[in-house]
């Protein structure tokens, strides 16, 4: 079985920020397996599209999000929606909300991500979390941050911002 901090076998998944390969970009796929060794996993693609082999920072995971302080559309506060994609960019979600003709671009620190979510951290002043991957543990609305265990195993709080699944 993977680690803790990997995405289950058969999680969904949104492949995007390949520069050698840019036509798998915005792809489907759903989680093979997790090479421990390597770090990286085999994604099937959706639609026959074959196998990749990628780094977890060059996949999103599809889940659901709650949508919190939108100041610009707040009758969007507390809906539900599903990722679909994340732009590099920008740095900010696609979600799909029912109702919702298009897929919104919504800020990090504006999608509620649910314990048990996988994510890649970032932009942490303590350089050395940068880059792992890790599992949620908790949600402290609070402090607005996650718990999240790892991949070394320690557990840290990280703002809500600063975790992308």
């Amino acid at each position: 079985p993977p680690p803790p901090h990997a995405l289950p076998v058969g999680t969904l998944v949104i492949v995007g920020g390949l520069e050698k390969a840019p036509e798998h970009n915005a792809k489907s796929g759903r989680v093979v397996s997790f090479d421990t060794q390597r770090s990286r996993y085999d994604v099937e693609l959706v639609g026959g599209g074959g196998s990749l082999s990628l780094k977890p920072q060059n996949l999103t995971q599809r889940c659901q999000v709650e949508i919190r302080g939108l100041g610009s559309r707040p009758e969007f506060n507390g809906l539900k929606g599903d990722i679909v994609g994340f732009d590099r960019n920008t740095g900010r979600y696609l979600v799909s909300l029912k109702g919702v003709a298009a897929a919104v671009a919504l800020r990090r620190e504006n999608c509620l991500l649910h314990a048990g979510t996988r994510v890649c951290l970032c932009d942490l002043e303590d350089e050395r979390y940068n880059g792992q991957m890790a599992k949620i543990a908790g949600v402290d609305d609070a402090t607005e941050r996650y718990m999240v265990i790892c991949q070394n195993g320690e557990e840290i709080q990280v703002r809500y911002d600063r975790a992308i699944c």
